[in-house]
């Protein structure tokens, strides 16, 4: 049992924690069914993840589901009416020292998904996209709860042995559910901005230690503010200046062929060169591994054997394979700074009506009239539904007025889930033009690379439905049914534009 003290609104407040609730599941706590997906998500089916026999961690959901109803039930039954209002704010406090530890589960679930390539298994560039993805996070909050497993959670060394998280001592506080996420997320941000190598160990020492010593104490707001003076008492200085000059002075890259026909790449970059080509790289240096479904039925997961310095040269090949289709017409990438408008000819002619962008915006005609007046106009036949039709070609690649009608269409990587721009995306032939597939749009969508590479390793397929959209069926092994989806980006500009599609016809009937 659990004893303390504390000021409530009426005076001090008593509170004892007894072990008959059960808070032993705090240790076994995990997100409500995070792999058993509902049929709205788009990785399949939930019971494709059921497995027979039952694990713990099926069993530990279990109970936890049910104490989550049970308590949420006595709640709403009149649990609160014969309390005290001192034992109501106990009750409180408990349910939030309870809620303090869940994200205990979430540093594991992630460790484990990064150590076993979870992102991959599930076409997914990182384990940021897959979060965003799979839990339908904001990006700002899968990275807050990255950086907060990297700097709390489970670690090992190559070799399996285990090692304290990074900030030990927050990690324990938050074990003990006396800090939540947000005061996690202020000191783990605090103690990231002393993490440089030129700062004095002892200072960063002493940081820590009061930065986990008020995290108890202080609200976050009071909090925020004092790991503000914390970090500049222990860096007065800051980061050391950038001698900008004396960068350029000593700028320098040598690309020279050998005998051999391999190139030798050395120089040294400034500090916002640099910075641009880690941004560049990093995500593309990710290791991929590749899954495998054997004729059993058994998928057999590849680890990616390229050791890093391979992967980075692999990124700066694929980095330089898109900049050249940048300036290759008629790429995708080749048209970056095009803005793709919809606009019935009659309404574009009567200079009535509004015209769509890409994004499912609005123009007015005299806007769009201004836009195009130096501008290279594509005209694009759509059908009733506001789906543009075929345009005939016949040739391997698609023309650029098909790549127009692409970007129109498909807004970017068609792939469920994937937000990656059309600039970055390869125009892909749903049945290969070498198996005689035509160069149309029936038969043509966007793909970023790494899903445009990927997807048929993973078991994925995609065909177009009757409204002319690319909808992408599971393998069996994320959905037994296999139940087909559509980007939500696309389908929501699809909605929009019908939407626009039937006011205007609308308005046209009321004018007549």
């Amino acid at each position: 049992m659990w004893r303390g003290s504390g000021q409530g609104l009426s005076g001090t407040v008593s509170w004892q924690f007894q072990p008959s609730f059960p808070y032993i599941l705090r240790k076994q706590v995990v997100i409500e069914r995070i792999f058993e997906y509902n049929r709205g998500m788009e990785l399949g089916d939930p019971t494709a993840t059921t497995r027979e026999p039952r694990s713990r961690l099926d069993e530990a959901l279990d109970r936890f589901d049910a104490a989550v109803t049970e308590l949420i039930g006595t709640v709403e039954t009149g649990g609160l009416d014969q309390l005290s209002a001192e034992e109501k704010v106990a009750v409180w406090q408990r349910f939030e020292t309870l809620r303090n530890t869940l994200p205990l589960v979430d540093y594991n679930l992630i460790a484990d998904a990064e150590a076993h390539h979870l992102s991959e298994e599930y076409c997914s560039a990182s384990i940021n996209q897959f979060l965003i993805r799979v839990l339908r996070l904001s990006p700002g909050e899968a990275a807050t709860r990255i950086r907060a497993a990297t700097a709390l959670g489970p670690r090992s060394t190559m070799v399996g042995e285990k090692l304290e998280p990074v900030l030990p001592t927050l990690a324990q506080l938050q074990r003990d559910g006396v800090v939540s996420a947000e005061k996690v997320a202020i000191v783990e941000r605090a103690m990231h901005r002393l993490s440089r190598h030129d700062l004095d160990p002892e200072a960063v020492e002493t940081a820590e230690q009061l930065l986990t010593d008020h995290a108890v104490i202080l609200a976050p707001p009071e909090l925020r503010r004092f790991a503000h003076a914390v970090v500049n008492a222990a860096d007065p200085d800051g980061p050391q200046p950038v001698d900008d000059a004396l960068q350029q002075d000593r700028r320098y890259l040598e690309l020279k062929q050998r005998r051999d026909g391999m190139w030798h790449l050395a120089g040294r970059l400034s500090n916002t060169v640099g910075a641009q080509l880690t941004t560049i790289l990093d995500p593309l240096t990710k290791p991929r591994s590749t899954a495998i479904e054997d004729e059993d039925g058994t998928v057999v997961d590849i680890p990616d054997q390229r050791p890093q310095v391979q992967r980075l040269h692999d990124a700066l090949e694929e980095a330089c394979a898109r900049l050249l289709k940048a300036a290759d017409q008629p790429s995708v990438g080749g048209v970056p700074a095009s803005v793709i408008v919809t606009i019935s000819l009659e309404d574009l002619l009567a200079k009535a009506g509004l015209a769509d962008t890409g994004d499912g915006t609005q123009l007015t005609s005299d806007q769009l009239l201004r836009i195009a007046d130096e501008a290279e106009i594509w005209p694009t036949i759509i059908d009733q539904n506001g789906v543009p039709l075929a345009l005939g070609r016949s040739q391997r690649l698609a023309s650029k007025g098909q790549t127009m009608a692409l970007i129109a269409r498909d807004a970017g990587c068609s792939f469920p889930g994937c937000t990656h721009p059309p600039q970055w995306c390869d125009r892909h032939h749903i049945l290969d033009w070498m198996l005689g597939g035509p160069t149309d749009l029936e038969n043509l969508t966007l793909l970023c690379r790494d899903h445009h590479t990927h997807f048929q390793q993973k078991g994925w397929t995609c065909r177009i439905t009757a409204e002319g959209l690319p909808e992408w069926i599971p393998p069996r092994w994320i959905d037994q049914d296999q139940q087909p989806h559509i980007n939500t980006r696309i389908k929501r500009i699809h909605d929009q534009r019908q939407l626009h599609s039937r006011n205007r016809h609308r308005r046209r009937q009321n004018a007549a």
